[in-house]
């Protein structure tokens, strides 16, 4: 896999004392863990919004396996998308590879594809499907993960701003008529990713949050109620300095807006020191 320059980096300052804020990709096409290194090895404390052990994506799949699913959802998206998504998943009679969540899935039904809808969570039935569009691609790479595993070989102290219980419930909170919208347009999602990795390499902020506006995740429960949040939880490490807080580019304004009212400086850093 190719590797690339991590650029989508802020330096915070405020009385001598801040850190580095970086924007991450949780699916990628290429790997950055030459310039995560090189940001990493400087810091005291890396901060990441969440775990991404083994462990922890468990309680995730387990909590997306409980109550209700999304049935509903599958029969919304016109009938032709619904063969798009069977035919890239490799479902019987519409292609082939391999399938997602859906092989441990014990089929009561005759279609698959309805059987994931409704055995797991809207978030979870829409970004396992997402998923593996992005790995047939070539997308195998994860950003939060490589900087996770670097942080942890490096020997620093890796500090997590949400629990597994508060992604799960921000997750929930996502519109399901944003899925609806989003698997209706399945047709750009090349387009649509292809376009995020291009700006999130050069590390246009604004050019970022404009491609993916129409992207699921891109709604309050996920962005503006949490940005208060990891905001603070991340201020104390900054106030003591030497930290580098690693979270989606879609927190990055809200949290630099923050940051600059409690009157830090930022200033884009572009490349590693």
């Amino acid at each position: 896999m190719k590797e690339r320059e991590l650029r989508a980096v802020w330096r915070i300052e405020k009385n001598g004392r801040g850190g580095l804020l970086a924007g991450t990709a949780h699916f990628f096409p290429y790997r950055l863990g030459k310039s995560l290194e090189a940001f990493i090895r400087p810091a005291r404390t890396v901060l990441f919004e969440g775990p991404l052990d083994e462990a922890s994506m468990n309680q995730v799949v387990a909590r997306a396996s409980e109550g209700e699913g999304a049935g509903a959802l599958y029969e919304v998206p016109d009938p032709a998308v619904r063969r798009e998504i069977k035919k890239f998943l490799g479902l019987p009679g519409e292609g082939s590879g391999s399938l997602p969540l859906l092989l441990s899935i014990v089929s009561r039904d005759p279609d698959p594809l309805r059987e994931h809808f409704r055995a797991l969570r809207p978030w979870m039935a829409f970004f396992e499907i997402w998923a593996h569009f992005l790995k047939s691609k070539g997308w195998r790479s994860s950003v939060d993960l490589e900087a996770q595993q670097i942080a942890a070989r490096l020997g620093k102290e890796i500090r997590f701003l949400e629990t597994i219980e508060e992604q799960v419930a921000a997750l929930e909170g996502i519109p399901p008529e944003r899925f609806v919208r989003f698997l209706e347009k399945i047709e750009r999602w090349e387009e649509f990713a292809r376009s995020h990795a291009r700006w999130y390499l050069s590390g246009d902020l604004e050019a970022m949050m404009a491609s993916g506006n129409e992207f699921p995740s891109r709604c309050p429960s996920i962005v503006e109620n949490r940005d208060p949040v990891l905001f603070e939880r991340m201020k104390v490490f900054f106030e003591r300095g030497e930290a580098i807080a690693l979270v989606g580019t879609a927190h990055v304004p809200g949290l630099l807006k923050r940051f600059l009212a409690e009157g830090y400086s930022a200033s884009g850093v572009g490349k590693p020191e």
